[in-house]
């Protein structure tokens, strides 16, 4: 199990979840100066944009001027995978000054509340995207048992799920018309982004039946909605949103 814990302090710090961001760090950083978000922690629901900014030397200096951000706050931020982000950034455990690139399946302690990320989804565009360059075989959602288990059997609690794409519980319930677009070009696509839904919906039983979070963050979709699924409260971050997390 992969525990880490977040920033040590006497203050009381805030934890806020953010959406896809697509490599737009500045306006991620410009978002946190203008909100005046500090001594805080901050985890981002994946689609970063590792891997995607057209270049090294435009990715070093879009993660510099975060980081700047990030530092001068205080706030520290985790990321996790999502469907535009190279796979490879999240084999191991990485810090970048502030930033700090999390592997699927850890469990961090953030203010008092015990966090499992598990990043990965399909992409809708894939058949137009270049293999080994900007798409990923790699880059789904893996359903892993034996991690899970491994990770909840020393676990007391669990407060929070963070994935990138969501149980099939939660919304969306129906495919939107993009998806269904793409579809036409890519004869397996619903067939697998279904597949996909449902290995988070094992997720979802899995992970109850042992312990009972309360919270379930997620991205992927664009689009806001807050509604709960028995005890659990979930939430689809829009691109770029901020949300506190209040219990």
């Amino acid at each position: 199990m992969l525990l880490f814990v977040g920033i040590k302090t006497e203050k009381k710090f805030m934890l806020y979840f953010i959406g896809d961001v697509h490599g737009e760090l500045e306006h991620l950083a410009d978002k946190l100066a203008f909100k005046n978000i500090r001594d805080s922690q901050l985890v981002q629901v994946g689609d970063f944009g590792f891997g995607f900014f057209g270049s090294k030397e435009r990715e070093d200096q879009s993660i510099k001027t975060l980081n700047k951000t990030l530092t001068a706050s205080n706030n520290l931020l985790y990321v996790i995978r999502g469907n535009h982000d190279d796979p490879s950034y999240f084999e191991k455990w990485q810090k970048i000054g502030n930033i700090r690139i999390v592997p699927d399946y850890s469990v961090l302690e953030l203010n008092g509340y015990s966090v499992l990320l598990i990043g990965g989804a399909i992409s809708i565009d894939r058949t137009s995207r270049v293999l080994g360059k900007s798409y990923w075989k790699e880059e789904e959602f893996v359903f892993d048992q034996d991690r899970l288990e491994s990770v909840m059997k020393d676990l007391k609690k669990l407060d929070i799920v963070v994935t990138h794409n969501a149980p099939l519980e939660f919304w969306p319930f129906e495919f939107n018309n993009l998806v269904r677009a793409y579809a036409r070009r890519d004869e397996n696509l619903l067939t697998d982004l279904n597949d996909e839904r449902e290995k988070h919906s094992k997720l979802l039983k899995r992970v109850t039946s042992r312990l009972t979070p309360t919270h379930w963050y997620y991205g992927h979709f664009h689009t806001i909605e807050d509604n709960q699924y028995n005890e659990i409260k979930y939430f689809a971050l829009g691109e770029s949103e901020i949300r506190e997390h209040v219990c």
